[in-house]
């Protein structure tokens, strides 16, 4: 059966009567952000603490009754697995094997991983050969501590297509390398359709991210607010057998942020009613 989640957003002081506004909305679990060395964001974990604020959430998330499900690597976009420079490429892997720790402690199943980026000074085979190469190195430890490292569709110029997500995934040969499958990316980064994406990948998503496109601002917007075709994308995780988490990637509201916690927690429970 299909939980429902969202990505941690703190406004308030205390962590534990923040993680309880989100199981009082409706969500089972969060996603966290990793955040760099020093900079400290309630509810993130911080690369060089990481261990102790992974202690420190895991407490929190018990006392509030919800799960922390995944961990988003975000520093890998300024420290991208396919630098070509080494040093920035190491403080990379470290991100990662810092939340594959991390996750062992919170009880999360994957880390949300972007591969790499395609630049100006960085082509697309000399990009996917090195991400492949990087995430290649870290399968072990993902392997060890039992997480999944989960590839992100990202507006990063690499992976443009379903067949190339399958064909990344599928080279590692490991249960540990998987896809983290964002809905709304597909049309905002117009690389096809989602529900088709879906199929195409099939067992081999292990987390969705879930967001809307509006063709008219071109931009994400919140659920069911959108062109997402959302009844064939549900239709089409319930045929690949999808039983984990949807996970909200939306800013709360300006003013009233509870309001967008149900908004968000009804819209994905009515979601994952539709479409048997």
């Amino acid at each position: 059966m299909m939980k429902i989640g969202m990505v941690l957003s703190c406004w308030m002081d205390r962590l534990t009567e923040q993680l309880a506004l989100y199981r009082e909305a409706g969500f089972d679990g969060v996603e966290v952000r990793m955040t760099e060395e020093g900079q400290r964001v309630a509810g993130a974990l911080r690369v060089d603490r990481v261990e102790e604020d992974a202690r420190e959430l895991a407490e929190a998330a018990a006392a509030a009754g919800i799960e922390v499900h995944s961990i988003m690597c975000s520093p890998l976009w300024r420290y991208p697995l396919t630098s070509p420079d080494e040093s920035v490429r190491r403080m990379g892997l470290r991100i990662v094997e810092r939340a594959l720790a991390a996750a062992e402690v919170l009880g999360a199943t994957a880390v949300l991983v972007v591969p790499g980026l395609v630049t100006e000074e960085v082509g697309y085979e000399e990009a996917i050969n090195r991400a492949r190469e990087s995430i290649g190195e870290l399968l072990a430890h993902a392997e060890d501590r039992g997480v999944i490292l989960a590839v992100e569709n990202v507006g990063n110029r690499l992976l443009l297509s379903p067949l190339e997500m399958r064909g990344f995934v599928d080279s590692f040969n490991s249960d540990y390398v998987r896809a983290y499958f964002d809905v709304g990316n597909v049309l905002l980064l117009r690389q096809g359709y989602p529900q088709d994406w879906i199929r195409i990948l099939g067992r081999r998503i292990a987390k969705v991210h879930m967001k809307d496109y509006d063709s008219r601002t071109g931009g994400v917007t919140y659920l069911l607010q959108g062109d997402v075709n959302w009844l064939e994308v549900m239709r089409a995780l319930r045929e690949i057998g999808y039983d984990d988490y949807l996970t909200a990637e939306l800013p709360p509201y300006r003013l009233f942020p509870e309001k967008m916690l149900r908004d968000t927690a009804s819209a994905l429970r009515l979601l994952t009613s539709a479409a048997p």
